[in-house]
């Protein structure tokens, strides 16, 4: 007997079959963006890497690719990529200085006076030249220190640059007036022993920003504060000796108010200097590790950052007296030799070995962020210096010498690194020969090549492209 199906049931037949269709044509769908977001994903992180490649040898290209690289998948890798060859470009290394030789460096709070040792000597440098608008302006070395400086790499310099505090082979600091850059005047010599004439060996030093407040600390653990409003006539204020031993780092605030003092390996104090006639020690930090070296303090003496082999934690002191450990930061670096610290937007920047500087937003201390990295240095970076608004920084290395880095427009290279980098009048445009070079088989016109009719492709353009397709 046939049973012709109803109407109704033809329907339901129909709308089953259609829904079976739907469902396959949407898991295709599925499917073929997976893929497209896998491949996309695939060619921005090989894009990213030949970027970091060719950062140091074509830095130009290596902007291409990496604007590439997070138009097709932006990603936290791929921005940063962008971010460290945006770095690259604000870099100028100063190829007066012998590379061999290059040790230490200091900098004024605007950026626009360095000291910088190299080899046995000690330049003074005017730096302005190359933060003007004159795109030919260059620095320029106004004088040397004359002085014992081979074996001792401590400098200290105020915010105006006009006062510098030199340490010496012979267990003293010199004290200088760079009032006048090209004619500077040696003042008188400082120590951190008990007495005058003590020869222990400085081993660390820190000057207060307006250079009127100067703390010394030696090979015993001698720590001397002593009084330069008058620069000819420098005062011993007082002394103390730390059971620790050796003195590696003293660090400042803002106002001279608080220090923070490593002695030995792992001994991280922190003193009340509101009156320099009897420095008060507060507290001392239980640190989670059994060596420590380098040590900073904030401006505004709320944080103190300790640094050790491949971390370095942050101490809040918002009570000087109890401090409280609130965040650590993973280093790529196994040492760390020095840590530098802006005072707006707390940027920190740490130099060692490794070849990178790695750059942290300390804004939200609890939660601090590595950003980028100061790239291109094949061993280490031995120290590092920042001006207090973040602007401009110098670094010594063994195998560059002395680099200085305009980070002037940094807050919006982390904004929108992208933007940054499309400013450029020429578009940053890709060649059909060098997409080919850097992305393989990759369908180029999927990502904009010769969507006008040109054989190039426009980096500052694929997420146009993309939405296109």
């Amino acid at each position: 007997m046939n049973i012709r199906p109803s109407a109704k049931g033809l329907v339901t037949i129909g709308l089953v079959v259609l829904g079976v269709i739907a469902t396959i044509g949407s898991l295709l769908v599925y499917v073929r963006q997976e893929a497209l977001m896998k491949e996309q994903a695939l060619l921005a992180r090989s894009l990213a890497l030949q970027a970091s490649e060719l950062r140091d040898v074509d830095p130009y290209t290596s902007l291409k690719l990496g604007v590439a690289a997070v138009h097709i998948n932006a990603d936290a890798a791929s921005r940063k990529a962008l971010l460290e060859s945006l770095l690259v470009l604000r870099r100028e290394d100063l190829f007066s200085m012998d590379p061999r030789g290059a040790s230490s460096v200091a900098l004024s709070q605007d950026g626009h006076v360095a000291l910088i040792k190299d080899a046995d000597e000690i330049g003074v440098w005017d730096l302005s030249g190359m933060l003007d608008e004159n795109p030919e302006g260059e620095a320029e070395e106004r004088a040397e220190l004359e002085g014992d400086y081979e074996n001792v790499d401590f400098l200290a310099l105020s915010s105006d640059g006009r006062t510098a505090l030199i340490g010496q082979d012979n267990g003293t600091a010199a004290l200088w007036d760079l009032t006048n850059l090209a004619q500077p005047t040696r003042s008188e010599t400082i120590n951190a022993g008990a007495a005058r004439e003590a020869d222990r060996g400085i081993e660390a030093l820190a000057l207060s920003r307006d250079g009127r407040t100067a703390c010394v600390g030696d090979l015993d653990g001698n720590f001397a504060i002593w009084d330069l409003s008058v620069r000819t006539k420098p005062i011993r204020r007082s002394h103390v000796r730390l059971p620790a031993g050796r003195i590696r780092s003293i660090s400042l605030d803002a106002d001279a108010r608080l220090a923070a003092i490593l002695a030995g390996d792992r001994d991280v104090t922190v003193w009340d200097l509101s009156r320099p006639d009897n420095p008060i020690q507060l507290s001392r930090l239980e640190l989670p590790f059994n060596t420590a070296e380098p040590i900073s303090i904030t401006a505004d003496g709320r944080e103190i950052l300790v640094g050790s082999s491949q971390r370095a934690d942050v101490w809040s002191l918002a009570d000087p007296a109890k401090p409280i450990h609130t965040a650590t930061l993973d280093m790529p670096n196994q040492d760390l030799y020095g840590i530098a610290l802006s005072d707006s937007e707390k940027i920190a920047l740490f130099a060692g070995d490794g070849g990178s500087v790695p750059v942290w937003d300390l804004s939200t201390p609890s939660r601090p962020t590595n950003t980028s990295s100061l790239k291109n240095y094949s061993r280490e970076v031995s120290y590092i210096a920042v001006s207090a608004d973040g602007e401009v920084a110098l670094t010594a290395s063994p195998d560059r010498g002395v680099t200085m880095w305009d980070l002037r427009d940094l807050p919006e290279m982390l904004e929108d690194p992208v933007g940054v980098a499309c400013n450029a009048p020429d578009s940053l445009k890709i060649t059909r020969e060098e997409w080919t070079r850097y992305a393989g088989d990759a369908d180029w016109t999927r990502y904009g090549g010769g969507l006008l009719g040109k054989d190039t492709l426009a980096a500052c353009s694929i997420d146009w492209a993309l939405s296109l397709a």
